[in-house]
């Protein structure tokens, strides 16, 4: 720089090279996660992928915020202190004279200034009573400002261009003069403002670069973190038709439970699998019997010559078709209490009540019989026990019972029902008159097809799928009248009817 090219009337234009000027090259591109809008399914995978895109591309803002404001603080602390050398080289040159202060630029503060060759550069040196010494005299001022030895910075919008200015005092006494000399430089901001972006440039595309990677262990960890997933859905894919083997995995904590569950379900359907096989085949078995045995009576009643004879396989056959009809209804009663327990959900109700409704429908059923009924309840009148029910299992287990005392006892037949509370649980006990059952045989009694007479073996059968429905112990024993008592034993439960 020739220091000829300063004058005191005029701006002058300073260039130089500008700092790191090398471009940053090679950003890449971040791949835009895309869900397919014509899928059914959600991914999983890419929920998280984008969730976690979401989160980082906030932090980069957050961040990138925070690198514009620290690379412009950085920027101006950088030129300012050029700005601040300069001023204080021309302050150290000025003197006093016999005709007032003399003012002498020095070539350091006009290198130092000369760094930043693309800014146009402004000067002014003063007096505290505004009298301009050198330079532009037009160069704008603070408001209320004062002279001081403390560098003083601000920013205005000058000759066109955005332009930082410092003003920078000096006291001078001597030879009968004492006043402030002021000096105030300014200077475009485009080398300051080019150093801010490229700072800014350089550190988002770092930034950009660490977020890539960062997504990409990302995604290498939700591809771990699923694995288990993926393991069983492979399992269960080429599983045959007839394997209820438990999934034989080792999942971490949070799958842990769903795996827990998936082979709860699978023990579950291969228990109801096999339950169903096995009664499909005591039903085969028992059907063709019984269908068997009566065709062999009308066989045997259509080839006796003798009427006495043929009446009595006729009355033979009729008797061995009621007891058919009475196997296929509770073959039927038993196959939807069954149904019922895998698909229909308990519902808390109050037990009298659903009591009283099942055995009014039942005692219409059975006024041909000279049966004697009764219900009663140790209940206060405005207490209410609610207990979670299935209304059809109830009523089908008192209908067995009724029908059983009245098939196996003999006329007049009594039957007894109690509801009464003992601390937490609510008893249902069914009694009659019949010939009861031995201590002895009360837990065969209630297997399938298990009869201690002619019968289908099913009644208390039925009545015992229906308290392990409702999760009610059921207990065999006698009734005050030596026939037999069955008690369920239901848990109680809080809250109101549904």
């Amino acid at each position: 720089m020739r220091s000829s090219r300063w004058s005191p009337d005029c701006a002058r234009n300073c260039r130089v090279g500008r700092l790191f000027s090398r471009p940053f090259g090679g950003l890449g591109i971040l791949p835009i996660l895309r869900m397919n809008k014509t899928a059914r399914h959600h991914s999983l995978r890419q929920r998280l992928l984008t969730s976690m895109a979401v989160g980082f591309a906030i932090i980069l803002v957050s961040i990138a915020v925070g690198i514009w404001s620290y690379a412009r603080d950085a920027a101006n602390h950088s030129y300012d202190r050029l700005l601040s050398g300069a001023a204080f080289a021309i302050l150290e040159r000025t003197l006093v004279t016999p005709t007032g202060p003399s003012v002498e630029i020095p070539y350091s503060a006009l290198e130092l200034i000369g760094l930043a060759e693309s800014d146009r550069v402004f000067y002014r040196i003063f007096t505290a009573n505004g009298k301009t010494l050198t330079g532009s005299g037009n160069l704008p001022l603070p408001d209320q400002y004062k002279p001081s030895d403390q560098p003083v910075f601000f920013d205005t919008h000058y000759s066109g261009e955005d332009v930082r200015f410092l003003l920078q005092g000096r006291f001078l006494a001597g030879a009968g003069y004492g006043d402030w000399v002021v000096v105030q430089i300014g200077q475009t901001r485009i080398a300051r403002d080019a150093f801010a972006r490229e700072m800014m440039i350089n550190a988002i595309a770092l930034l950009l670069l660490v977020t890539a990677i960062g997504l990409g262990f990302v995604w290498f960890g939700i591809n771990r973190a699923l694995s288990p997933l993926i393991g069983i859905e492979r399992q269960l894919r080429h599983r045959e038709p007839t394997d209820f083997s438990p999934i034989e995995i080792t999942p971490p904590r949070e799958v842990a439970s769903l795996t827990r569950s998936i082979n709860g379900l699978i023990l579950r359907h291969k228990k109801s699998l096999d339950n169903a096989q096995a009664f499909i085949a005591d039903v085969a078995h028992q059907t063709r019997t019984s269908l068997g045995a009566l065709q062999g009576l009308l066989e045997s009643a259509s080839r006796q010559s003798d009427a006495d004879q043929q009446q009595a396989r006729i009355k033979q056959a009729e008797e061995q078709a009621q007891r058919t009809i009475r196997l296929t209804n509770q073959l039927l009663s038993h196959a939807m209490i069954i149904h019922r327990a895998d698909n229909t959900p308990l519902a808390r109700k109050v037990l009298i009540d659903v009591v009283r409704t099942a055995f009014g429908d039942i005692i219409r059923d059975y006024l041909k019989y000279d049966t004697e009924f009764s219900i009663e309840s140790d209940l206060a009148p405005d207490e209410q026990v609610f207990v979670m029910l299935d209304e059809i299992g109830i009523r089908e287990a008192l209908r067995n019972l009724v029908d059983n005392a009245i098939k196996h006892g003999t006329a007049p037949h009594k039957i007894d029902i109690l509801v009464r509370k003992s601390g937490e649980k609510c008893h249902l006990i069914v009694d009659d008159n019949g010939p009861g059952i031995d201590v002895g045989k009360h837990a065969s009694v209630l297997e399938r097809f298990s009869s201690l007479s002619t019968g289908t073996g099913l009644g208390l059968a039925i009545v015992n799928a229906v308290a392990e429905r409702h999760h009610a112990e059921l207990i065999l024993g006698q009734s005050p009248t030596g026939g037999l008592r069955v008690e369920m034993v239901f848990p109680v439960v809080e809250g109101g009817q549904e």
